[in-house]
């Protein structure tokens, strides 16, 4: 081929419109024009409509372009006899396969400048922000200008690392939204060129405003989490503060415990033992004096037995007055070791309450008791508070003689009974269910066969079971009752006319007026003070102790009690109602449940 004449050609008819630098692998546009191949695709991938960069045509589709080996052959001849050095490297390009190979190459790890035109400097930094790399000359303004004091320089190799097509060597300035990834503007003409591509900076402004929104539910899940954080340490501060103020109270609690059984140990041991010791000297003595008087019987037999074997008569006669003298003493003495060596401790009423104590302990080691709410609102548990009973420094013995035998409300639940009404004790008024378990105040009168067992002013009845010994147990819904009236009654109390229900006549009751509990105690009423519904009450009877005793059956607390000395009659479950609309009902022992 003939050598080709720079005159021919000037060199504005062989640079690119799109990088104003000689054409590279250039390519012809179906309107004519020709551009660098990766010049116009990297024009093409920025825009959604393909148009010619000069004449503006609109391209339906993308088109199919391939490199013209004549012109491309063209330039690059006039690129050696223009700057007879070897030919530059297009920016962040590497020899193409199949493409022209140039006479001479510069090294493969040398990045060239990007803005030098004609002649390419060796690159010394390239700037992330422009995606460009720069010679000693044009990355002065980098250092000169304020404007770009924000943008990030590195070194060209470090900078395009991980940056360039792995295919082409070009600078991945395009995204191909289809395939997700950033190519090449060669790409764009290649395998990518039916997809949805648009330039990086488009992408990265895009995918910066999901990043935003993922940045501001990150922020906002780390205020939650703070606040949830701080809620927790707080929460956990105050269970430390608890659990040590509770070990230290229950710590308190035990020393003053150990240090009254210690107490009472020592009264009981010392007690029994100065008296054991009175005891067992009195009777130390009287046997050494036993012992005395046996060793003269003996002697004095011995001299009875040899005068009876002995041949003096006169002898015999003569001693005899004194061998048979009577010896009044032993009878005496036999009787008062009989009287003196007798040892009793009153030590009854002292076991009960120490084993009552120990029950309530062992409540605690077995763990019947335990908690059944959170920490912020725990209640104080019975077994708890029946410790805490205990605690006094001076406890002694005789504070422990004044300690009542007593049972929890779970151990007063193991005594429940089954209560029938009994209707000839019933008010005449009173309407009771078929089954007797459920009775409230009628309109009409229900009874008129009178009876000396009826109420005939108190809307009250009696139940068909009395007790008189033992422990009892019962429990009656009263829901939203407004007036009633339930306890225990003497069998031989009055229940005609008007009188005081009150325990000198008998009657150990609760009243409830719609907003007030009261004791029926002799006037005035004692007030009992109830927390939250009362709902279901249970009635615990003790025989023996004379006690009766009132419970809230939903929560297990004592409303209220009466003690005295211990029931010589029978005594009869006592209901009472003035509500005509919500009857009371007596509960079965079948599950605990209302009977239908």
């Amino acid at each position: 081929m003939a050598e080709l004449n720079s005159e021919l050609f000037t060199e504005q008819e062989l640079t690119c419109s799109i990088c104003l630098d000689l054409f590279t692998d250039p390519v012809s546009t179906p309107c004519g024009h020709n551009f660098c191949q990766g010049c116009i695709g990297g024009y093409w991938a920025s825009s959604r409509v393909c148009t010619c960069p000069l004449c503006k045509r609109v391209f339906e589709e993308r088109p199919e372009l391939s490199i013209n080996r004549v012109f491309a052959h063209i330039a690059q001849k006039y690129k050696e006899m223009r700057y007879g050095a070897p030919p530059p490297v297009k920016p962040r390009q590497r020899s193409i396969p199949g493409g022209v190979a140039p006479p001479a190459m510069p090294q493969e790890d040398e990045i060239m400048c990007d803005v030098c035109t004609g002649r390419k400097e060796k690159a010394v930094s390239s700037c992330l922000t422009c995606t460009a790399s720069y010679c000693e000359t044009h990355v002065l303004p980098h250092h000169q200008t304020p404007f770009y004091s924000s943008h990030r320089l590195l070194d060209p190799k470090e900078a395009l690392r991980g940056r360039t097509c792995p295919e082409h060597g070009r600078l991945l300035e395009v995204y191909c939204r289809t395939d997700e990834k950033c190519i090449c503007a060669i790409c764009v003409l290649e395998e990518h060129r039916t997809h949805s591509t648009v330039s990086v900076q488009t992408e990265r402004v895009l995918k910066q405003r999901l990043l935003g929104k993922t940045e501001l539910d990150i922020q906002t899940a780390i205020e939650r989490k703070n606040i949830r954080l701080a809620e927790l340490k707080g929460k956990l501060q105050t269970l430390r503060n608890y659990a040590q103020a509770e070990l230290s109270e229950v710590e308190q609690v035990l020393t003053d415990v150990l240090r009254s059984v210690e107490r009472i140990r020592g009264e009981l041991v010392d007690g029994i033992e100065e008296k054991r010791d009175s005891v067992i000297s009195r009777g130390e003595r009287l046997a050494t004096h036993l012992e005395s008087g046996l060793e003269q019987l003996q002697e004095r037999r011995a001299r009875l037995a040899a005068q009876a074997t002995s041949d003096d008569h006169i002898g015999f006669l003569q001693s005899f007055e004194a061998a048979n003298t009577p010896i009044p003493e032993m009878e005496t003495l036999r009787e008062d070791a009989e009287a003196e060596l007798e040892l009793h401790f009153s030590l009854g009423e002292v076991k009960a309450a120490l084993g009552e104590v120990r029950e309530k302990l062992d409540d605690i080691r077995m763990g019947e008791v335990h908690y059944r709410h959170s920490v912020t609102s725990l209640p104080e548990s019975e077994s708890m508070m029946s410790v805490r009973s205990l605690r006094r420094r001076e406890f002694s013995l005789r504070d422990l003689r004044k300690l009542k035998t007593g049972s929890s409300y779970k151990k007063v639940r193991g005594y429940l009974e089954d209560i029938t009404l009994n209707p000839v004790t019933a008010y005449p008024f009173l309407i009771l269910s078929d089954d007797r378990k459920q009775l409230k105040r009628g309109e009409k009168l229900q009874f008129f066969r009178n009876s000396a067992q009826r109420f005939d002013v108190w809307s009250c009845v009696l139940s068909k079971e009395s007790f008189s010994s033992g422990r009892h147990y019962w429990e009656v819904n009263v829901g939203e009752n407004k007036d009633w009236k339930l306890g225990v009654v003497c069998d031989s109390a009055q229940r005609k006319g008007l009188f005081d229900m009150s325990p000198s006549n008998g009657y150990y009751a609760l009243w409830w007026s719609g907003s007030q509990l009261r004791a029926l105690t002799a006037p005035p009423l004692t007030k009992v003070k109830v927390t939250g519904k009362l709902r279901r009450v249970g009635i615990y009877l003790d025989c023996e102790e004379g006690q009766v005793s009132f419970y809230n059956a939903k929560t297990g607390s004592e409303l209220y009690s009466f003690s005295g000395p211990e029931f010589t009659e029978r005594m009869l479950p006592l209901f009472g109602t003035g509500d005509k609309e919500v009857p009371l009902v007596l509960m079965s022992t079948q599950f605990g449940s209302m009977p239908e």
